[in-house]
């Protein structure tokens, strides 16, 4: 939002009745109250609007039931593909995920635009199928010309307001002792806010792109720990770093899991089993066609990143 009212852009914001607008209401963005699982709601939303950019959605990977991720990411898509052309929007542009490429995402060989995407429904995996049927539910409706559409396929998004992975590693590296699951060498795909909003701009304004999905990837990969050592670079002072068995941790967040869901915790719980997963197998996807096709170029270094993420936290 902020990249587009740095444009000039006129901006209006879909807000739920229970969100917190503390940060939108020191902007020039106009606030709309709505929902997505609530069609009737959309409607004001999009009226008058050229560009639609649809990020909402459940996000929580590996936790919570999977009417949750219908009725928010599958049904909620839906609602808005249905309202924005209902009053005749003329661009779509959707923030899905790396993880619709299933195991292949976290291959030895990075996956591109071109890669199946092959998700199967588990509890494990609600968030990712999500965001595979919502994906396939934008190009049915371009597919009919009913709207040009776009999609993005973001790696980990982190920065300033990420109340999921940026808050929990912030949180992890800012105490004295570091526990780390086996060896977080695998790869990830960092990527700045303001550099995933850049893309999404240059996604939904050029005609290049309608119809194309890009990744949105950083030019070289580090692996998660590097990452977080970032965060700790950021962070200053010393840490002490213990490494655990991979099995040992998976067992603890199993525990974690099992006793969230014994107290009916809606929130997700700190660490989970697919978090554990994902140090272990990362990411590793090729985002070569956004910077070839609409010349995007990520601005932001992991140093830079965390450094600013720090500033605003402690700010």
């Amino acid at each position: 939002m902020e990249a587009l009212l740095k444009q000039g852009y006129e901006v209006r914001a879909l807000v739920r009745k229970t969100s917190s607008t503390s940060h939108l209401q020191t902007t020039s963005a106009e606030l709309v109250y709505g929902d997505v699982e609530d069609y009737d709601t959309l409607l004001p939303a999009v009226e008058g609007v050229s560009i639609v950019f649809h990020a909402a959605g459940k996000v929580t990977p590996g936790w919570g039931r999977w009417e949750e991720f219908e009725k928010s990411t599958v049904i909620g898509t839906n609602n808005l593909l249905k309202a924005s052309t209902d009053v005749g929007v003329s661009r779509f542009l959707h923030v899905s995920s790396y993880s619709v490429y299933g195991g292949q995402a976290c291959g030895s060989a990075p996956v591109n635009e071109c890669s199946p995407c092959k998700v199967e429904c588990t509890p494990d995996t609600y968030y990712d199928y999500a965001k595979l049927k919502a994906e396939e539910t934008v190009f049915s409706y371009h597919n009919q010309g009913k709207i040009d559409v776009t999609v993005i396929r973001p790696g980990m998004i982190y920065g300033p307001r990420d109340r999921l992975n940026t808050d929990r590693v912030y949180r992890h590296m800012a105490k004295p002792i570091i526990i780390w699951p086996g060896k977080p060498t695998a790869r990830c795909a960092p990527v700045f806010a303001s550099d995933v909003a850049e893309l999404a701009i240059l996604a939904a304004t050029s005609s290049k792109a309608i119809g194309q999905i890009y990744n949105v990837a950083p030019i070289e990969y580090v692996s998660f720990k590097e990452y977080c050592e970032a965060m700790i670079r950021a962070q200053g002072g010393r840490r002490v770093h213990v490494t655990i068995p991979y099995r040992a941790a998976y067992l603890w967040a199993t525990l974690i899991e099992a006793w969230a869901k014994l107290r009916q915790t809606k929130e997700m719980p700190y660490l989970t089993r697919s978090t554990i997963r994902f140090l272990r197998d990362g990411q590793y996807i090729d985002g070569s066609k956004a910077r070839r096709e609409l010349g995007w170029e990520p601005k932001v270094s992991i140093d830079e990143g965390t450094k600013r993420y720090v500033e605003w936290r402690r700010s």
